[in-house]
């Protein structure tokens, strides 16, 4: 005797069948060759198990709703610690960028003071027009 599945009361067998099947990892023909039907039928069962559903026609949230359903995984939950853990990555990259940025602006802006500096009035004699010139300083 198989196990129960709590899926088992919306689907049908065929459907929980192909539904396992996308769970295992396996793609329509790999499921229609072990369930010895066609792939067309999986296509059929997987549309109304979309439809029986109301999930956005997806393998992965097919596999998403199959295995929170049958195995009491809270997605909600899981999606919030995900999300938080994207975000603190996300303001812990930037935080690296900002100083990666602020110590480069720091050197570069003092670098442009430096050359203002050298090319300023001094080093100019008689008019002479070129302030870089060797010759001149």
């Amino acid at each position: 005797m198989t196990k129960r599945l709590a899926t088992d009361t919306i689907l049908s067998p065929a459907e929980t069948r192909v539904a396992a099947g996308y769970t295992a990892g396996m793609i329509a023909k790999e499921i229609a060759t072990e369930a010895g039907i066609s792939p067309n039928t999986v296509v059929r069962h997987t549309q109304r198990i979309y439809v029986k559903t109301g999930i956005p026609h997806s393998t992965n949230a097919l596999v998403a709703w199959f295995l929170a359903t049958n195995y009491g995984i809270d997605l909600a939950e899981f999606r919030r610690r995900v999300g938080a853990a994207l975000l603190l990555a996300i303001i812990a990259g930037q935080a690296v960028l900002t100083d990666f940025s602020t110590d480069y602006t720091a050197r570069t802006n003092g670098a442009r003071r430096v050359e203002a500096r050298r090319g300023g009035r001094r080093g100019r004699r008689d008019g002479d027009d070129n302030p870089f010139d060797i010759t001149t300083i």
